[in-house]
């Protein structure tokens, strides 16, 4: 069985959603024999994938309908983020190109949305291109097979366009690795981890660098270790506490250095936790998930530390714990149990496991 994942990019360079579609593909092949190929949005992507994939020639509905006929019979699924197919966040052309494509050659057409659209003031481009960000969301979720997506939040506002609304929700996993086991989190150095994209770390130690020092002072943290691609400015220390970059590094020694770690840190909006890699990652390793952002309401998943609350170190095992468990109800294996199990090669027992998380 062959399942065929339009994906915005592929790495290089570093990049969630495609990131993501490796490590599902991955799964479905070692734990379910399907066979995955890539169709890259991106013209200009020349990497190397681990499965076979190919980046469309241009940008049009025309293209991907024909690209997506040559590849064969085949369904189809498409990680779904609108800025990554668009530079306004309009991708007509891959809606058009979906859907052409379903006509001319049937198929079974899976979307996990990512990302659904903007919004904002008057003044920015969002606030006018919003309308037609949802008219496409509405046209493909409406066409689409089965849909998937990471949030609640997400999945609410999808349903109110479907007739029959079941959108599954899985908030996404981590892609450097899920260790077998992790060691308590007394037993590990006092070491707080500062992962992620650029734009991850350069709000941690940016705009969030107070609640950053906050956090190193509470939990008596004695080194910040930082990884992903070098930034411009990294501060030499952190609260007094020194700080180590150590670049990119691959999703084996990032696991490892994970888990030789009692901390991780991000600065990211609490509500869409379960779109964050970088959350997932922390999760899967067992690490104390330390948050920092203005929040209206702290949402009570998924589990995780704030500067300022109790540091007791009852209290922060039991969120280690809990985020860690938290993470084990929707991990790799599970999730490319729910796909195989759409496109009849999967364990019933693995679809059940997430079948609570659809919307009624």
């Amino acid at each position: 069985m062959r399942l065929i994942h339009v994906v915005p990019t592929l790495p290089p360079p570093l990049e969630g959603v495609g990131t993501y579609a490796l490590a599902l593909a991955g799964a479905l092949a070692t734990g379910h024999g399907i066979e995955s190929r890539f169709l890259v949005g991106d013209p200009g992507w020349r990497g190397e994938a681990e499965h076979p994939a190919r980046a469309l020639a241009a940008r049009t509905a025309s293209e991907l309908a024909s690209t997506l006929a040559t590849e064969g019979p085949g369904a189809v699924l498409v990680h779904y983020a609108n800025y990554g197919y668009a530079r306004r966040g309009c991708p007509g052309w891959l809606v058009a190109g979906l859907l052409a494509h379903r006509r001319e050659a049937g198929g079974r057409l899976l979307a996990f949305f990512h990302e659904l659209w903007a919004s904002g003031p008057p003044w920015a481009s969002s606030f006018w291109l919003g309308p037609w960000q949802r008219r496409l969301v509405r046209r493909l979720a409406r066409a689409a097979d089965w849909r998937g997506t990471s949030l609640p939040l997400y999945a609410d506002l999808l349903a109110r366009y479907l007739p029959r609304p079941s959108v599954a929700v899985m908030p996404v996993f981590s892609t450097v690795g899920e260790p077998p086991a992790v060691p308590p989190l007394g037993a590990r150095p006092r070491r707080l981890v500062v992962f992620g994209g650029t734009g991850a770390r350069e709000r941690a130690f940016g705009p969030s660098g107070s609640a950053l020092e906050r956090a190193c002072r509470e939990l008596g943290i004695e080194e910040v270790r930082e990884i992903g691609p070098p930034l411009p400015w990294v501060p030499r220390q952190v609260a007094g506490v020194p700080v180590r970059s150590l670049g990119a590094l691959p999703a084996e020694q990032v696991s490892r250095e994970l888990l030789g770690a009692a901390a991780g840190f991000l600065a990211y909006p609490p509500e869409f936790l379960g779109k964050s890699t970088i959350f997932a990652a922390y999760a899967a390793h067992g690490l104390l998930p330390v948050c920092a952002a203005e929040a209206a309401r702290w949402p009570a998943d998924p589990p995780l530390w704030r500067p300022g609350q109790s540091a007791g170190e009852e209290v922060l095992e039991a969120i280690a714990g809990a985020a860690h468990a938290w993470y084990g109800g929707h991990s790799l294996a599970q999730q490319a149990g729910v796909v195989a199990e759409i496109l009849g090669r999967g364990s019933r027992e693995r679809f059940k496991s997430l079948a609570t998380h659809e919307r009624p």
